[in-house]
């Protein structure tokens, strides 16, 4: 079946989604148009991906955590999607190998370095720390990295903001070529750095607000206030 499901799939969650949101794409031109590479994002809300995919122009292997994938019907579907599971309770050498092979095959994989969703100071772009183990894939691959910064899917958990059409943001920045002298660290800290530029970039060309800034699922509820 090809790509079929990738596209079915990227449609199928995008359907709901689009008539409630604008969104906002950059740097698109950026992604090599062949060749392997790893493609790292900020990762703010489960409506991400759709957003991630909608302009942008080559497939996406996605490494995603192990629950969704065994959600029944959905799960097959994804995984004929080329997204392929992660058991974050463990040290998952067979993510890890799947992630290998798939770059080796000339994919691009698209990994939420980190570990999860994130926002306010939890998130590296509210100045938390990048968890290391991305970079260390990154050194022993020794393949190109594509940032990708997204904002404002998030509002998309209330559905008082669906009227208003939140806008989103994606963005793709400068290609980030590999560097086997590197240290670990180092790799980590020019990641962080980078969509740290980004977000600054974004912030200053779209005049984003501080209330479209990332929070919480429970946040846009209204359970928790937002943060300072």
């Amino acid at each position: 079946m090809g790509d079929f499901f990738y596209y079915f799939c990227r449609e199928l969650f995008l359907l709901p989604l689009r008539p409630f949101s604008r969104a906002h794409y950059g740097g698109m031109e950026l992604v090599p148009k062949t060749g392997p590479a790893l493609l790292l994002s900020n990762h703010i809300s489960h409506f991400d991906p759709p957003f991630m995919t909608a302009q942008f122009p080559r497939v996406i292997h996605f490494m995603a955590d192990k629950p969704l994938l065994e959600i029944p019907v959905l799960g097959k579907m994804m995984e004929a999607g080329h997204v392929f599971p992660i058991d974050r309770t463990k040290n998952d050498r067979g993510a890890l190998r799947t992630a290998m092979a798939r770059l080796k095959a000339g994919n691009i994989v698209g990994i939420f370095p980190e570990k999860g969703i994130r926002h306010g100071k939890t998130a590296v772009l509210g100045g938390a720390e990048l968890p290391i183990g991305t970079a260390s894939l990154w050194k022993m691959m020794d393949v190109p990295v594509i940032p990708m910064v997204i904002i404002g899917t998030d509002q998309l958990y209330a559905l008082k903001n669906h009227p208003r059409r939140p806008r989103i943001f994606v963005r793709v920045g400068n290609i980030l070529p590999p560097d086997k002298n590197a240290s670990r660290e180092e790799l980590r800290d020019r990641i962080a750095a980078v969509w740290r530029e980004l977000f600054e970039a974004m912030k200053r060309d779209y005049d984003i607000r501080p209330e479209e800034f990332s929070q919480s699922a429970q946040q846009r509820w209204g359970q928790f206030p937002p943060p300072d």
